[in-house]
């Protein structure tokens, strides 16, 4: 049990990664804070409040304590409404997993987003993780501990055509990810950052992203997989699972020693 006696906090667990979060998280033993928007007005269709209710049942059945909590993470106030139901539940919040994101809007050259396509993406994946990370690190200074793990991408490291917000917004996690670091770490702080590639559809998690990027590109979910997977060196997708066991680990006491890193979980995608 990894995390046992730990609560962890983890955003957009509705489903797909974040529901495989939680549950791994929670059969380590940790209790947890589940925070997900809860509305479907998105580029694609994003989760639901039964859905954030589905994986709260589910990690509790593994024994684990969980809040949920609706909130948008381009919202101040709901985020740190978020944190204060966590903190009076548990008194504490040890870890952050910042998972919640958007692929999309995209499949589109740089010049034909709008800017609000382009100010989304970037609110909610670059700008939703520094408020997330803004509202815990006040309690984690205070009681000298903490780990932070955001979510990035293969796009924080390389670039692809047609995504050029999400690229750029990952690009950013990254680097908010390494000044985090350093800025904390004399507070016994620990933040790093995770770096999937594409992640297989799982519908026992009711993913929706890869389905989307999917349409864009005109190609049905099987043959965009299949061409995917040929970029890959393992010659297949990386699983939702297997990227919560890269989180797990930042997120645990066997990585102690590492701080402002970004941990590929990518197939071998960014070896080429």
């Amino acid at each position: 049990m990894r995390l046992d006696g730990q609560v962890a906090m983890i955003t957009g667990a509705a489903r797909s990664l974040g529901r495989s979060h939680a549950l791994t998280f929670a059969r380590e033993g940790a209790d947890l804070l589940l925070v997900d928007r809860c509305r479907q007005d998105g580029p694609y269709p994003l989760a639901e409040r039964r859905e954030l209710e589905e994986t709260a049942a589910a990690c509790r059945r593994t024994g684990s304590r969980v809040v949920t909590a609706v909130a948008d993470v381009r919202d101040r106030s709901a985020v740190e409404a978020a944190v204060a139901a966590g903190l009076a539940e548990f008194g504490r919040i040890d870890v952050l997993v910042n998972n919640a994101g958007l692929l999309a809007p995209g499949g589109v050259r740089s010049h034909e987003l709008s800017e609000d396509d382009w100010n989304l993406v970037i609110d909610v994946n670059l700008n939703g993780t520094w408020r997330c990370c803004r509202a815990v690190l006040p309690h984690m200074v205070a009681r000298r501990s903490g780990t932070i793990v955001n979510t990035a991408s293969t796009g924080g490291r390389v670039a692809f055509e047609m995504y050029s917000s999400y690229v750029a917004s990952k690009h950013g996690v990254v680097g908010l990810t390494k000044a985090l670091a350093l800025e904390y770490g004399r507070h016994g702080i620990r933040v790093n950052a995770v770096c999937p590639s594409t992640v297989a559809a799982d519908d026992g998690l009711g993913s929706h992203s890869t389905r989307a990027v999917a349409r864009t590109m005109g190609s049905s979910l099987e043959d965009y997989e299949r061409s995917s997977s040929s970029y890959h060196a393992i010659g297949r997708l990386v699983t939702a699972q297997e990227v919560s066991a890269a989180c797990l680990w930042l997120a645990g006491p066997e990585s102690g020693g590492t701080t402002g890193t970004e941990l590929l979980v990518d197939g071998g995608f960014t070896a080429r």
